[in-house]
């Protein structure tokens, strides 16, 4: 494959990928692109470490890439655990004859799964996961595979750390929203103060074993099915 029509492969890949508000963009959009986009790829999946040393498969093309991802979760190696750990392209062309993950190629290769290709999905911030291909051919991904992956995977690394942080945002300003509506709501009937009222709030989601947030929007739904008398002033 020559450069100009690699170019365009990238070019393609990201305009794809930002087609979407940025918190729209799924782990499960990215491994389908991947299967779209780079070549050779038949199935892929993501590994995400989600605390610690803790990893999950949020998000597969096909069950059998899941499948496959979690024998390597299950005896502890694999390309996928080893690109995440060290950031090395991790590509076998055939698994009959790999020797690097012993326990995990044997039932790859059984399944019928010969190649595989796996990235690091990493930010300068944080290390995310991996992003893993598979096919059932051999010798199927070649150096634009590998160059095209790349690219693709640092693409995809910040869009999916940028949509997470977007997210979290967001969920953390409707949080303050609904907790300051919350307050407000009991500074009203009971008189009490904005630190009083947190502090009601507070003791409550504690007592019950709730979220603070969940719980203020308890408060929020329930409001309007209060009866119209004075309010007590005992809280």
């Amino acid at each position: 494959m020559s450069e100009a029509p690699t170019g365009n492969r990238i070019v393609s890949i990201a305009e794809d990928l930002l087609a979407h508000p940025i918190e729209r963009t799924t782990p499960d959009r990215v491994v389908a692109l991947a299967v779209e986009h780079v070549p050779g790829c038949s199935m892929a999946s993501i590994t995400l470490r989600s605390g610690g040393r803790e990893v999950e498969s949020p998000a597969a093309s096909d069950p059998l890439a899941a499948l496959l991802d979690s024998w390597q979760y299950e005896s502890g190696d694999g390309p996928c655990l080893s690109a995440l750990e060290d950031g090395s392209v991790r590509l076998s062309d055939d698994l009959r004859a790999e020797t690097r993950w012993p326990h995990w190629s044997p039932r790859a290769s059984e399944a019928d799964v010969v190649s595989v290709l796996s990235l690091r999905l990493a930010t300068p911030e944080r290390v995310l996961g991996s992003l893993n291909m598979y096919a059932r051919q051999t010798h199927v991904f070649t150096d634009d595979s590998v160059d095209i992956g790349a690219v693709y995977a640092r693409i995809a690394s910040g869009i999916l750390f940028s949509a997470k942080q977007t997210s979290g945002l967001r969920e953390a300003l409707e949080s303050r929203n609904v907790i300051g509506i919350a307050q407000g709501l009991l500074m009203n009937r009971y008189g009490l103060t904005r630190d009083q009222a947190f502090e009601v709030l507070r003791r409550r989601s504690q007592e019950s074993q709730t979220k603070l947030r969940d719980l203020a929007a308890d408060v929020v739904e329930q409001w309007d099915r209060l009866d119209t008398r004075e309010p007590s002033r005992h809280v």
